[in-house]
């Protein structure tokens, strides 16, 4: 039975993360993990015994870094939570993912990429956008609005669009910063609730 420390396995995680961002799926290994922790060799290996296992670690800390993160930034704006509020929290995180946390979203992409192939991991992943689903429900129901099904989907592909062509291609991408291209796109979306 792998060890149980649950500090040491998100470092561990962490350190894949690390990996994936930078090398892509194809540089995982327990290895590699060891050194870049920082820790003995085998040591990766005792927490996760296969690479599949290894992966979906990357996974499932992956999407808890994401919520954690999102979580705090909606508790900084609970008093004030409504459509407005909602649209500057997606515009600021979209912003924040694709330069502070650029690493990260990157390894997600690359994560991302690799669910296609792995269903195992597509369902965890699957998650991030069901989560942020339910924020837009909730956050419209706070506001007094039921949100169409096609607004909830433009916004998704509104976040994950912008998040995946500044992550992707910044340089093709100078025109507007991430942060005024996402708002400019929720605009449109939100505007069509005023039609």
């Amino acid at each position: 039975m792998p060890p149980v420390n649950q500090q040491r396995r998100e470092a561990l995680a962490d350190a894949a993360i690390a990996i994936i961002a930078a090398e892509g799926t194809h540089g995982l290994s327990h290895r590699a993990v060891d050194e870049a922790a920082a820790v003995p060799r085998g040591t990766t290996s005792n927490y996760f015994r296969s690479r599949d296992a290894l992966l979906e670690a990357a996974v499932t800390r992956v999407v808890q870094l994401h919520f954690d993160w999102i979580n705090e930034q909606r508790a900084k704006r609970a008093a004030e939570l409504d459509r407005d509020t909602m649209q500057d929290l997606l515009s600021h995180t979209v912003a924040e993912a694709v330069t502070t946390y650029r690493d990260r979203y990157r390894a997600m992409l690359e994560l991302l990429l690799e669910g296609t192939r792995r269903p195992e991991l597509h369902e965890v992943l699957a998650r991030t956008i069901g989560g942020a689903t339910d924020m837009i429900r909730e956050v419209h129901r706070a506001d007094g609005v039921e949100p169409s099904e096609e607004q909830v989907h433009l916004m998704r592909v509104c976040y994950i669009g912008v998040l995946t062509g500044y992550v992707a291609l910044p340089e093709a991408l100078q025109a507007l910063s991430p942060r005024d291209t996402a708002k400019t796109l929720l605009d449109q979306v939100f505007a069509q609730e005023k039609v």
